[in-house]
C-alpha cells in the first residue's frame, strides 16, 4: 500500500484547507502514530509521534471516531498522556482513516478556546460527517496512487485542494471605515515596521495580517501564525525560539528551530499577544530590538529578518497600567496600530457576509444555492453578533445544514438567535420616549440594510406607508445616511 510519505505536501495542504473551513487546528497521524501534517500549534510538531495515551492514538487502536470535550473529566482517557498536566486543549475530535477495514491513520481537529469547544459540541454530528468525507478522500488518494504504481499507468485525479492565496480582495465589506483600514494596510505592506492589529475576537485580524503578507515583497517566504494563548507557557518559548539538542528532557537530539527562524524573510503573526506570559515578554522585546533570536540552550544569537504582526482583543493600555503587560514591549509592538471594527458597528456589511457564507457552505455541503427569506435576513441584520464574523459564519453553516427547502426561513435560524432578549436588552434603563426612538431606529435600520430594499428609499417608504420626505428626515435623525 502506498505510504503517506509519498503525498506529504498534499496532506499538509489538505490539513490547511480543512483548518480554513472549520477554524479548528488540524493534525493527521500515519499508521505509526507520527504526525504527518499539522496546523497552528501542531505545525512545528510534524514528524514527531503523538504522545502515548492521547485520544488520536486511542482512535488508531479502536478504528472508531471519538471526542473529548473536557480533559479533566476524561482522566481515564487522558491521564496516560505525558502532556496531561500541561494540556490546554478544550475539545478534540478524531476520525480514523481506513483502508480495507484497517486503520492506517487518524485525522483530528482540536479547539483551544471555550468558543471552539462550544462550537464542536454543538456541531458534533456534522463535524463527524465532514471528517468522514475527508478521511474517504485521503483513502481514495492512497488507493489511486497505489494502483497507479502497480499498473505503471499515469492517472490524473482531481482533488478539492484550495490555493493558499490571500489578498485584500478577500476582505469583505463596503463599510467606509473598513475601506479606510484597507487603504492604510496597503500603504504599509512592504514596511519592516511592527504592526499591532486590535479588535474583538472574530473580526478578521488574522485575515488582515495574511493580506498584508501576501501582498508584500515577502510573499515568497513563510507566513507563520502562532496563538500565544493556545500553547502552554512552558512550551511557548521553545515554539517561538527553538532549542539546541539536549537542552531539556525529552528534546530532540538534533534540536529544533522555532517559529521565528522558520519565518525568516517572511512574516510571523503573534495572535493573542496580550496573553503572552510576563516571563517571556523580555525575550520577545529583545528580539524586536536586536533582530536576532537565541535558542533555548544556545550560546549565540541567530540573525533573523522577520516582519512581526501582532494581534489582540485585550485592552493593552489597561494591562500595562495594572502590570500585566510590559510598557516597553507595548511601545515596540504598537508602531503601526490597525483597528478592526465589530460587526455591530458595520451592519451594512451583514448581508454581504450572509450571501458569501451561504454560497460557501452550499458548495461544501453539495447543495444548490439557497435564498434567504427577507424576514430572516432582517432579523439577522439587527442582531448584535457578539462573536462577530466567526459567529455569523457558524450560524450560516447551521442554517445551510438544516434548511428543508431552497429558502432559509426564520424557523431555520439557530434557537439562540431568535430569543427575544437578544434584541430587547437596549430598553433597560430607558424612558418610554427613548424606547420608542430605539424601536423606530431599529425598524428603519432593518429595512434600509435588507437586500430587497437596499438603496431603494421609495420602496421603503411605500412599505412603511410614510412619505419619502418623512423617510429622509428619519434616516437623517438616526444617522443612517
Amino acid at each position: 500500500m502506498t505510504q503517506f510519505s509519498t503525498i506529504q505536501e498534499f496532506v499538509q495542504t489538505f490539513s490547511e484547507n480543512i483548518m480554513e473551513v472549520l477554524r479548528f487546528d488540524v493534525t493527521i497521524l500515519n499508521e505509526k502514530g507520527v504526525r504527518i501534517s499539522g496546523t497552528g500549534a501542531y505545525r512545528n510538531r510534524v514528524g514527531e509521534p503523538a504522545p502515548d495515551g492521547s485520544l488520536l492514538r486511542m482512535i488508531m487502536e479502536t478504528g472508531k471516531p471519538a471526542m473529548i470535550h473536557d480533559v479533566i473529566k476524561n482522566e481515564s482517557q487522558c491521564m496516560s498522556c505525558k502532556f496531561f498536566s500541561q494540556c490546554k486543549i478544550s475539545a478534540t475530535l478524531g476520525f480514523p482513516i481506513m483502508i480495507r477495514n484497517r486503520p492506517i491513520g487518524v485525522i483530528g481537529i482540536t479547539g483551544f478556546s471555550s468558543e471552539q469547544k462550544e462550537r464542536m459540541m454543538r456541531n458534533t454530528e456534522m463535524l463527524i460527517r465532514f471528517l468522514q468525507n475527508m478521511s474517504s478522500l485521503l483513502e481514495n488518494k492512497l488507493i489511486v496512487l497505489d494502483k497507479t504504481l502497480e499498473s505503471e499507468c499515469k492517472v490524473h485525479v482531481d482533488f478539492p485542494v484550495l490555493e493558499k492565496k490571500i489578498s485584500f480582495e478577500n476582505i469583505i465589506g463596503q463599510y467606509s471605515g473598513l475601506q479606510d483600514l484597507i487603504k492604510k494596510a496597503r500603504r504599509i505592506t512592504n514596511s519592516p515596521s511592527t504592526v499591532l492589529i486590535r479588535g474583538e475576537s472574530g473580526t478578521g485580524k488574522e485575515l488582515l495580517a495574511q493580506a498584508i503578507h501576501y501582498e508584500s515583497s515577502r510573499v515568497k517566504y513563510p507566513f507563520v501564525a502562532i496563538n500565544c494563548a493556545a500553547i502552554p507557557e512552558n512550551l511557548l518559548e521553545s515554539e517561538l525560539f527553538g532549542y539546541e539538542g539536549g537542552a531539556f528532557t525529552g528534546s530532540r537530539r538534533e534540536g529544533n528551530i522555532g517559529k521565528f527562524e522558520y519565518a525568516h524573510n517572511g512574516t510571523i503573526f503573534l495572535d493573542e499577544i496580550g496573553d503572552m506570559p510576563l516571563s517571556l515578554q523580555p525575550k520577545l522585546l529583545r528580539v524586536l530590538q536586536e533582530r536576532s533570536i537565541e535558542r533555548i540552550g544556545g550560546k549565540k544569537g541567530i540573525p533573523i529578518n522577520v516582519r512581526v504582526i501582532a494581534a489582540t482583543h485585550r485592552n493593552l493600555e489597561e494591562m500595562v497600567e495594572n502590570g500585566g503587560f510590559r510598557e516597553d514591549l507595548y511601545y515596540r509592538l504598537n508602531v503601526i496600530p490597525l483597528y478592526t471594527k465589530p460587526l455591530r458597528e458595520r451592519r451594512d456589511d451583514v448581508v454581504l457576509f450572509l450571501n458569501y457564507f451561504i454560497r460557501k457552505h452550499c458548495r461544501l455541503l453539495g447543495r444548490h444555492d439557497l435564498q434567504l427569506d427577507p424576514l430572516a435576513e432582517q432579523w439577522l441584520i439587527q442582531y448584535d453578533w457578539p462573536g462577530n464574523i466567526r459567529q455569523l459564519e457558524n450560524a450560516v453553516e447551521y442554517m445551510v445544514n438544516l434548511a428543508e427547502s431552497d429558502t432559509i426561513e426564520y424557523h431555520d435560524l439557530p434557537e439562540y438567535l431568535t430569543k427575544q432578549e437578544n434584541f430587547t436588552g437596549f430598553t433597560r434603563g430607558l424612558s418610554l420616549e427613548q424606547m420608542i426612538s430605539e424601536y423606530e431606529k431599529n425598524i428603519l435600520q432593518t429595512f434600509y440594510f435588507a437586500e430587497p430594499y437596499r438603496n431603494d428609499k421609495e420602496k421603503i417608504s411605500q412599505e412603511l406607508q410614510i412619505s419619502l420626505s418623512t423617510l429622509y428626515r428619519k434616516l437623517d435623525k438616526y444617522h443612517l445616511v
